[in-house]
């Protein structure tokens, strides 16, 4: 007799959705209804309801807790100042209120409920999952080249109703298109792999799939991925890990000397020199940078739209005020307090992977688009995990 334990089929569709199956679901009036989020909005009344009731656990206060409250005055500037001046995009105020404020709250809440068993259960999903969107990626980048056609299922692996193609979704390099798996775009790929990376070393005991991995971002062709995936080398094997070994050096050289003539190899086929890595412009993002130096202490700006820096997106439509606000986000860096400790691994690797998407947060960080903020809560509620 087949016996479903909801609780891990809970988790498992979870984590599919907001890492294997992103961008499944429809849109209905250019509003996206992504699976992911219609799980969390259908299950978040049920999880609260058993939180409350469940012997004092979500009034019990620990570093989670203090986490949840420091992101609390963001919450009222950021309702209070658009309120009052206005809201110029439903579907863009849709989901600044699901990334920013219900997102993070649905995880809190959810780790009220979630037992050692369930975190192990999750991680053997999202290791799985990894490697599902690493496969697919490489698979659809491969078939572009091949055949000059993408291959999709509309509805799981793309949103079905979107208006948008696959190449015309910021994807086209010069002829030679992004790899982008089932996120449907380059860099928001790039974004939540990097940020997954330090985590999925830890669980993924098969060094051909990490391999694998760092592969399909590179082949992403973002310059930012490029940079973050550098960046991550750094943290992990020079900064964060004290015990630099002559063999770890000898690795690192021996995978500069791949990464670097690859990259080199990719800039001349997709028609571009090195100046391409140095683009003064930020890829466009320069131009709209004054609206950042324009900004006022209060914004009287409607909210209109969202910019791939977010304190850009914070200073138009809600103020300089909100800028410290808004970085209590990444406050669980420190009050997790496992950055450097090795003995818990999964913690460790998920701060670290908070600090990968901090680091984003200067270029190119996908905020409100799907599942970029959903990975980044995961990776919260893991860092208070052990």
């Amino acid at each position: 007799m087949l016996v479903i334990n909801a609780r891990r089929l809970f988790v498992a569709l979870l984590v599919i959705f907001s890492t294997a199956l992103p961008k499944s679901g429809v849109a209905l009036g250019g509003i996206p209804l992504n699976t992911i989020y219609l799980l969390i909005a259908l299950s978040f009344p049920f999880l609260l309801i058993k939180a409350m009731l469940g012997t004092g656990k979500l009034a019990r206060q620990d570093r989670y807790s203090v986490y949840i409250w420091l992101l609390l005055p963001f919450w009222m500037l950021f309702f209070t100042v658009t309120m009052l001046n206005g809201i110029d995009s439903i579907g863009l105020y849709f989901g600044y209120v699901m990334a920013l404020v219900v997102v993070p709250i649905f995880f809190y809440v959810w780790s009220k409920r979630v037992s050692a068993d369930s975190v192990n259960h999750l991680l053997v999903c999202l290791k799985n999952c990894i490697r599902f969107a690493v496969a697919f990626g490489i698979f659809l980048f491969l078939l572009k080249i091949a055949t000059g056609q993408y291959f999709s299922i509309p509805a799981l692996t793309t949103t079905f109703g979107a208006e948008t193609t696959l190449e015309a979704r910021m994807n086209d390099r010069g002829g030679l298109y992004k790899l982008f798996s089932t996120y449907n775009n380059g860099n928001i790929y790039a974004v939540c792999m990097i940020m997954l990376m330090p985590v999925y070393t830890v669980i993924e005991k098969n060094r051909v799939w990490v391999l694998a991995l760092m592969l399909s971002i590179m082949l992403t062709l973002s310059r930012t991925a490029w940079a973050l995936l550098l960046i991550y080398c750094v943290f992990e094997y020079l900064v964060f890990n004290k015990a630099i070994s002559v063999k770890k050096l000898i690795v690192i050289c021996f995978a500069l000397c791949l990464v670097v003539p690859g990259i080199i190899g990719l800039l001349g086929v997709m028609g571009q020199d090195v100046t391409f890595l140095f683009d003064s412009n930020l890829g466009g993002r320069a131009a709209y940078l004054e609206y950042f130096f324009e900004a006022g202490l209060i914004s009287h700006t409607p909210l209109y739209w969202s910019y791939e820096i977010p304190y850009v997106s914070i200073a138009e439509f809600v103020g300089l005020i909100g800028l410290i606000p808004f970085l209590m986000f990444f406050a669980n860096i420190v009050i997790a307090r496992s950055l450097f400790d090795v003995s818990r691994p999964i913690s460790r690797g998920a701060c670290i992977g908070c600090i990968m998407y901090w680091v984003a947060t200067f270029s190119d960080a996908a905020l409100i688009l799907v599942p970029t903020f959903i990975v980044f809560s995961l990776l919260v509620m893991l860092s208070f995990s052990e």
